[in-house]
């Protein structure tokens, strides 16, 4: 059983300005973040039987909306692919310009345009995860997926940003003779970044770091990017009054006699 009609209206009314504004980051057009957090609202009220007695709305509306912008989404004629992206990462002889790409991560511009061209779901995860700071068991909770799936993910969302942002003049070196691969030093980026990998793995990647020509301004680039995300992230942003409103009026009223 759900919440009181009255009650559920209430509830979700409370939440328009906070969907309105992470529809905002995730599309990255205040118009079609207007639409998509509507239409989320619409669907969480047609849907408000679903929602279990004393469940909170929250966590179950960022699910609509979170869904709703990756279904939404279309695809880029220069939208990156995750192969493509990791056959640069697998060769290792690839690397960036490091501070060409935190450079360009420090432009809002810059990084949205780079964001945009990264699959909607892999998009949709590194924005909710480096820049609105949810844990990755919340974004595997909002797309229904697990926990591996969801790190996989931020990885390779990781990748393709750094990637994006270095477009244009991609810098190459010959790699020396290491004892743990490049490769094998990328895929541990994100555990390494987040501080999750053990002890005796963050130390091997340590050493491949001190000796590679090649890996460390991939790090350094994908540091400075995480940053960057992470400075898209206003916690003293308001959505204006009027877009709260234009969605509310658009749910259905209480039916008579409530």
């Amino acid at each position: 059983m759900t919440a009181m009609p009255r009650e559920f209206d209430a509830e979700l009314a409370a939440e328009l300005p906070r969907i309105s504004r992470l529809a905002i980051h995730l599309v990255h057009d205040p118009v079609a973040a207007e639409d998509v957090a509507q239409e989320a609202a619409l669907r969480a009220w047609s849907r408000r039987t679903q929602l279990r007695d004393g469940a909170p709305i929250g966590p179950w509306l960022n699910r609509i909306l979170v869904n709703l912008v990756i279904d939404r989404s279309r695809s880029r004629r220069d939208e990156l692919t995750i192969s493509d992206v990791e056959e640069r990462w697998h060769d290792d002889d690839y690397t960036v310009d490091p501070d060409r790409v935190v450079a360009r991560a420090e432009l809002r511009d810059e990084l949205e345009d780079a964001l945009v061209r990264l699959p909607a779901g892999y998009r949709t995860v590194v924005v909710l995860h480096d820049a609105l700071g949810w844990t990755v068991a919340a974004i595997a909770d909002s797309l229904a997926i697990g926990l591996p799936a969801a790190k996989q993910r931020l990885r390779r969302a990781r990748m393709m940003l750094v990637s994006a942002l270095g477009e244009g003049d991609p810098k190459r070196s010959i790699s020396l003779g290491q004892p743990m691969r490049c490769w094998q030093a990328r895929r541990h980026v994100s555990g390494y970044l987040d501080g999750e990998l053990e002890p005796d793995r963050r130390r091997a990647v340590e050493e491949h770091l001190a000796i590679c020509p090649t890996c460390p301004p991939l790090y350094a680039a994908l540091v400075g990017v995480k940053a960057g995300l992470g400075a898209l992230r206003d916690p003293d942003s308001v959505v204006p009054d009027q877009i709260a409103e234009r969605i509310a009026a658009g749910l259905p009223g209480p039916d008579p006699g409530r």
